[in-house]
């Protein structure tokens, strides 16, 4: 194995792009189209593309003997990818092993100097997570999660994401020897809460530490791969999509539990017209008086049927999903009034035993908590609950009888599918549809199937099995799409903050923040535009080349022919063109000359103005009959009927152009030739000869000209006046003659002339102007869409600049002694907490006001509830400032149109006071309406953020007074369930021993009493 392999980038034989990652795909079909291919697809042979080094293999088959089962292929060329010095993603599903690469880069630390930093996105799996790790390889292992710090100089050590964020942050040199990071749960990319502090930590770590990143199945792998290779280090991607359990999809309806889609993935049986009729019924008007009547609605099954179908099956334990914290209660009392015997006897020794474990770490009066009461209640039973609101050892109990066995079937929320470790022979989506904090909608794919994967125990199940129940609002149909879609995309959740703003600002400009923006997975996939732009410029460029170049048949110099050849074909053109055009000037100078007039001729317009309304008589001339007289308009159309001396003929003329004279006079005409006759072409029928002869004296009596003896004259005139003019012409178009003559010859004369596959070169450099052209209009394209991005990129950088200046942490684009307290502060309310303290708002208060006070931030469920606390004026008047503090922030952020601060909950207060001044859980739960696990969170959170700011004073102003009115708070707020839920999983079970309030931790409390507890 190569020396030094894990700090410095890979050799140039495995180098990646680094815009696209090289994938290597385990799994394909081999037996046919899959419908539930995302549940049971079917693993292939796994082509390698790494160089088989004899060393390499025989460290993986030592590792590979650690573990009672061989490892799978995926795994082997994980890790064989991590030995060649490269970063490593892998994407499978739950269960499938890929932890096992991160194990690997933990054993492999301990055969070199170097450190590995595991992280995880939540508290709890970094507790988990370190218990697994110490019991192989003991004080070696640490673990930072900001409530607890433990052996941090380890080897190896485990902490949330956000700590390894932190430390990238403000003390990067800790990271100088490590050697690798592990991101466990890389989806957590598109986490609202979480997501932003992943991507600050892969966009910061340095460059010479190598990364193993899992995450489970996604659609858009390649893409968060992509994305790392560019903005950190190149990564290869390995996909593994075959489940270690496969599944089979189950539809429970009519009573029956009927399998849909068998472990292979084909469909077995259809419900074309089944599901979905109370939505249909609820969409049409009352039913009219005999009209059709509507289908009969069937009753959503009850949780007993299920469970008891799924016992007779032995297709127990169980985990049912549902999207409501009251149902999972609900439904699991329901459960065990109707199945009241779903454990045996041993079991439920063994269940009584570690109900009294943990029972034991309880105060007297936590253990009558309604909470408590009936998940003990429900245990004894077989039967669990498991949601956000449940207090952390309530969780922790559910979560370790389930895992032995001892609960059959367990009620939860989907938070229960992201990251706890408890598989189930079958899992039960028990509703097709969730609350999403703004509308009730249809499940996506993925949370369909991160419940799904939960089905299925390796070692244990050949098969897993998915059940949904009918459901009168979906149909049949409707739940296998969503069971068998396609995953939607990772998209990434990345939102900047002042505080890291301000640990990255380097004035004046800020240019570190914006590379960090540039970099984000969000900037990446927002310019996607730009990326596809740069891959068909890259093709483009790849077209040239492959067009032929030069001559095809081997000439000298044969592009150069080509383009003289092209040249004099254009040059015979034009030449043939100025011929054409001397040519028809000389025939439009002769025509001009043998049609010349000396007299205007009235043009369309003023001929049709004076033959409209004419009366019979009015004379004219005609181009080609002379002298006439109007005699009507006829029937057969055109200008109208005339007389002509010509033969005495009737005419019907059809174009004003065929007159070319009209002098406005008129004679009369005899009533007999007015409108005579169409039929009628000689006028002396109509008329006899007699009247026609007197007719013409009085047209010669008139005086009219001999038009034809002056048209003549004026020609004879006008062909003296352009002789020179045609001479000139005839000779210039001779020379044109001859100079498009001499081009043909020397054209025909040309090499390429008789060139067979002339056609083919002048093709080719066609094809090549026109991707030059093409690559040419692209390029610009893309100056614009970058420099596009680039004006979005700096308008944020300016509105948070601008906000900094306004509130002082900047001036001038330099950092004020302010800038140090928010870049020390993390939560996206660091701003207000940090204007709080520099205006001395929390000066006077006392640690139990101060934990209140925190507290209000700390809340972030959105929904109604009953609170019954009430706050002392001091409180009461805090808040106002507080509001008035927000209202500048927050309208200063709008301004420049930036959604960073929050701002407290108002609808939050008083349960932090009341647990400092020793109110029991119980009293506090009687004045607001929140579940005992969600005020402990809150309380958690509260600790988290109040610690922050200490430290933060400790760093930026140590004489401050704030600083031990903090510490007090923090331990005050640190009692009972409280302090057992921040170490929960990190420490064994021991008794909570609890102290009074030290005397000095009375300070003052603003005149506060237990009375102001107990509400209005």
């Amino acid at each position: 194995m190569p020396s030094g392999h894990h700090t410095t980038p890979p050799p140039a034989d495995l180098a990646v792009s680094t815009d696209v990652p090289v994938e290597i795909s385990s799994d394909a079909g081999e037996n046919g189209s899959t419908l539930l291919a995302a549940l049971v697809p079917v693993e292939t042979t796994l082509g390698l593309d790494l160089p088989l080094d004899p060393a390499v293999e025989a460290e993986i088959d030592q590792f590979a003997a650690i573990y009672p089962f061989p490892l799978d292929e995926f795994q082997h060329e994980a890790i064989r990818t991590f030995l060649h010095g490269e970063s490593v993603m892998v994407t499978a599903p739950t269960g499938a092993g890929k932890t096992v690469v991160a194990e690997f880069g933990v054993y492999d630390a301990f055969k070199r100097t170097g450190r590995v930093l595991y992280t995880t996105p939540i508290k709890a799996l970094s507790n988990q997570k370190f218990r697994d790790l110490r019991a192989l390889h003991g004080d070696q292992v640490g673990l930072l999660t900001g409530d607890v710090t433990e052996n941090r100089e380890a080897r190896v050590l485990v902490m949330t994401t956000e700590i390894l964020r932190n430390m990238l942050l403000q003390s990067s040199w800790e990271l100088d020897d490590v050697d690798c990071v592990i991101f466990d749960e890389i989806h957590y990319l598109a986490d609202p809460e979480r997501g932003t502090t992943w991507e600050e930590a892969i966009i910061l770590c340095p460059e010479h530490i190598q990364l193993i990143c899992l995450s489970a199945t996604v659609s858009n792998a390649d893409e968060i791969a992509g994305w790392i290779s560019r903005t950190h280090r190149p990564i290869r991607l390995i996909t593994h999509t075959k489940r270690p359990v496969p599944l089979a999809l189950y539809y429970f309806h009519d009573g029956k539990l009927c399998e849909v889609v068998d472990h292979h993935g084909a469909l077995v049986r259809d419900f074309p017209a089944t599901g979905g009729e109370a939505r249909r019924q609820s969409g049409r008007g009352p039913r009219r008086h005999g009209g059709e009547r509507q289908a009969p609605l069937l009753d959503e099954p009850q949780p007993h049927e299920l469970v008891d179908a799924l016992h007779d099956q032995d297709l127990l334990p169980a985990i049912y999903f549902l999207f409501s914290r009251n149902d999972c209660q609900a439904y699991g009392e329901r459960l065990a009034v109707m199945r009241p015997n779903l454990v045996k006897a041993s079991q439920s020794i063994a269940i009584e035993a570690i109900l009294q474990r943990y029972l034991d770490n309880l105060r007297p009066e936590d253990r009558e908590l309604d909470q408590v009461q009936i998940i003990t209640r429900l245990a004894r039973r077989g039967i669990g609950f498991h949601h956000a609101g449940l207090l952390p050892v309530l969780k922790q109990l559910v979560e370790v009888l389930f895992s032995r066995g001892l609960m059959q079937v367990v009620f939860a929320t989907d938070t229960l599918a992201l990251g706890v470790n408890m598989p189930a022979r079958t899992v039960i989506v028990g509703r097709m549809s969730k609350w999403d904090g703004r509308r009730r909608r249809i499940l996506i794919p993925n949370e369909f199937q991160q419940m799904a994967g939960r089905a299925g125990r390796r070692g244990m199940d050949r098969f897993g099995h998915v059940v949904v129940p009918y459901s009168p609002w979906f149909t049949f149909r409707e739940t296998l799409e969503v069971a068998t879609g396609a995953l939607h995309p990772v998209e990434s959740a990345f939102a900047i903050r002042y505080n890291t703003v301000l640990n990255l600002w380097d004035p004046p400009h800020g240019e570190r923040v914006r590379q960090m923006l540039q970099r984000s997975l969000a900037q990446y996939q927002t310019s996607q535009r730009v990326r596809l732009l740069e891959r068909d410029l890259v093709e483009i460029g790849a077209d040239i080349a492959g067009v032929d170049q030069g001559c095809l048949i081997g000439l000298d110099d044969g592009d150069n022919l080509l383009e003289e050849y092209q040249a004099i074909g254009r040059s015979l053109e034009a030449a043939r063109h100025a011929e054409r055009r001397v040519r028809d000037e000389l025939g439009d100078v002769r025509t001009a000359t043998e049609q010349a007039r000396p007299w205007p001729e009235p043009g369309r317009t003023a001929l049709r103005r004076v033959l409209r309304d004419a009366p019979a008589g009015l004379v004219v001339h005609s181009r080609e009959h002379g002298w006439g007289v109007s005699v009507g308009r006829g029937g057969q159309g055109g200008i109208g009927r005339f007389l002509f001396r010509d033969g005495n003929a009737l005419r019907s003329l059809m174009e004003y152009r065929q007159l070319d004279h009209l002098p406005g006079q008129r004679i009369d005409v005899p009533e007999a030739l007015i409108e005579p006759p169409d039929e009628r072409t000689d006028a002396a029928e109509v008329v006899g000869s007699d009247v026609l002869d007197e007719l013409w004296r009085g047209v010669d009596a008139l005086g009219l000209p001999d038009l034809d003896a002056l048209a003549a004259e004026h020609r004879q005139r006008e062909a003296e006046r352009t002789h020179d003019r045609i001479v000139t012409l005839e000779h210039d178009l001779a020379q044109r003659v001859e100079q498009t003559r001499a081009l043909i010859d020397t054209r025909a004369n040309h090499p390429c002339h008789a060139c067979a596959v002339r056609g083919e070169h002048r093709a080719n450099l066609r094809r090549v102007d026109a991707l030059e052209r093409e690559r040419n209009q692209l390029g610009e394209v893309l100056t614009r869409e970058t420099d596009a991005e680039e004006v979005r990129i700096r308008g944020i950088i300016r509105g948070i600049r601008d906000v900094l200046h306004r509130f002082g942490y900047l001036r001038q684009g330099f950092p004020t002694p302010k800038a140090d307290m928010l870049a020390d502060v993390f939560d996206n309310d660091g701003l207000i907490l940090c204007e709080l303290v520099d205006r001395g708002a929390l000066d006077r208060l006392s640690p139990d006001e101060l934990a209140e006070v925190f507290s209000w931030f700390s809340f972030d469920r959105d929904y109604r509830y009953g609170n019954h606390f009430t706050m002392s004026d001091r409180l009461v008047a805090l808040r106002q400032r507080l509001e008035d503090i927000e209202h500048e922030i927050l309208g200063e952020e709008r301004d420049h149109n930036l959604f960073i601060s929050e701002g407290h909950n108002p609808s939050f207060y008083g349960p932090a006071f009341a647990w400092c001044r020793g109110r029991s859980m119980a009293e506090i739960g009687e004045r607001i309406e929140l579940s005992e696990g969600d005020l402990v969170l809150t309380f958690n959170k509260t600790i988290d953020l109040m610690r922050q700011v200490r430290e933060m004073l400790a760093d930026v102003i140590p004489e401050h007074s704030l600083r031990d009115s903090l510490m007090h708070a923090e331990r005050r707020l640190r009692r009972g369930i409280v302090e057992q839920s921040l170490t929960l999983g990190f420490t064994s079970f021991a008794p909570v021993e609890e102290a009074p309030p030290d005397d000095d931790e009375q300070v003052d409390d603003g005149g506060q009493d237990d009375a102001d507890l107990d509400g209005a």
